[in-house]
């Protein structure tokens, strides 16, 4: 009798004293920040401790890093000519796996959204019916989305010809930034005015840029609408049309998004009007693709169906000079159809769109090992919008210290 005593005794004091986690906070932050954001979000109801880790900035900055070596494809598809039929999908170029996404403010729209860019995790759409001066922020895998403040430049004094966008993410600043550049129409005898104005995501406000500043670095240039801005190093790019005495001319306008300042890159020497050029990210240069605007262009060099993938040097010195070029890879293309280069997937592989008479196909070409990965997509599409998407659990709205560089471990 007196050991069951004992025995008794000597459990009633183990159940009272606290009893050690049975995993430490490292421990779960590394599991859980391995996850896919559904289950991760699903965690957070286990305890409050879990749904304080998962929100705060050190471990959404850790989820991000693991999760940006893993880029999926967010497809926009047309079913028809106007638009007004599209959906939207996340292809995962592994398994070509298609998820579905639903637009969650797609209802209160006056015309169907327009993508600006996808950057970290966070999606810049253009739902303005026109001039592209409204705009909604969204995450898809956290389903938050936020309307930004109406930008500011407007055609009250003038009317606007064309509005060139950007959305991207600057390290130096830590801040997401969307750029709105503006060309004015104008008489015969005058060059087009190019103003610009830039948002921030930590401050939540526009800045106007000094149009006479912005004059003095790029010159005169059209920036046409409707094309992707290019995130390389800090910096956004696009393709521009020089007028004036840069008349039949394309460059390259670039935007430092950490002093917001533009600066003009010369290209190369007297490209033909038949060739097309895009600009594109690769292997964390800038580069660009130099394509025919149709299938054979026998004016420019030998008569081939080819493609040229040129990169800017690193050590280059000036912004003018054509030389600081380098021909990294020549692609040839197929004898029929058309191909256009759309992007740079994983900072490796060249997106390419086949356009021909039947169908839209879409491929990923490595220069190096000269492999093609063909994607399926639908062949009745009337055409496609493609860009990277990386899952993130990066707020839409400021938050503090988030640090969302593209690091990998």
């Amino acid at each position: 009798m007196k050991c069951k005593r004992r025995s008794s005794e000597s459990m009633a004091n183990n159940s009272s004293a606290p009893s050690p986690p049975l995993v430490s906070n490292n421990i779960v932050k590394d599991i859980t920040s391995r996850l896919p954001i559904k289950s991760i979000k699903r965690f957070q109801s286990v305890s409050k401790a879990w749904y304080f880790l998962f929100n705060s900035n050190d471990f959404i900055s850790t989820h991000f890093r693991r999760s940006s070596s893993h880029p999926s494809l967010l497809i926009r598809r047309f079913h028809n000519p106007t638009g007004s039929k599209f959906s939207l999908c996340l292809m995962d170029n592994q398994t070509a796996i298609n998820r579905e996404v639903r637009i969650p403010f797609l209802g209160c729209l006056v015309r169907y959204p327009r993508i600006v860019e996808s950057c970290n995790g966070i999606i810049c759409i253009d739902i303005s019916p026109c001039h592209a001066c409204g705009f909604v922020l969204w995450n898809i895998s956290t389903r938050q989305f936020r309307g930004l403040p109406r930008a500011r430049i407007n055609d009250a004094h003038k009317p606007i010809w064309m509005v060139a966008t950007g959305f991207g993410y600057s390290r130096e600043t830590n801040d997401f930034k969307l750029v709105r550049a503006v060309n004015f129409h104008c008489n015969v005898d005058e060059s087009p005015l190019l103003s610009a104005e830039v948002y921030s995501w930590r401050t939540g406000s526009w800045k106007l840029l000094d149009e006479r500043m912005i004059e003095e670095r790029i010159g005169s240039c059209v920036i046409p609408g409707g094309q992707q801005a290019v995130t390389v190093d800090g910096s956004m790019h696009w393709v521009a049309n020089g007028v004036g005495n840069l008349a039949n001319r394309k460059y390259i306008v670039s935007f430092d998004m950490g002093n917001e300042e533009f600066r003009r890159i010369q290209i190369l020497d007297r490209l033909p009007s038949a060739i097309c050029a895009k600009v594109v990210g690769f292997k964390e240069s800038l580069a660009v693709a130099l394509y025919p605007a149709k299938s054979v262009y026998p004016g420019y060099g030998t008569p081939l169906n080819r493609m040229e993938l040129w990169t800017l040097d690193k050590d280059y010195t000036s912004y003018n000079d054509s030389t600081c070029w380098t021909k990294l890879h020549m692609i040839e293309l197929h004898s029929s159809g058309l191909s256009i280069p759309i992007g740079v997937h994983n900072d490796s592989q060249l997106l390419v769109k086949r356009v021909d008479p039947q169908c839209v196909s879409l491929s990923l070409f490595d220069p190096d090992n000269k492999t093609i990965k063909t994607l399926p997509i639908c062949s009745s599409d009337y055409t496609c919008e493609f860009y990277s998407y990386v899952e993130s659990l990066v707020p839409v709205a400021n938050a503090g210290d988030v640090e969302v560089e593209n690091a990998q471990e």
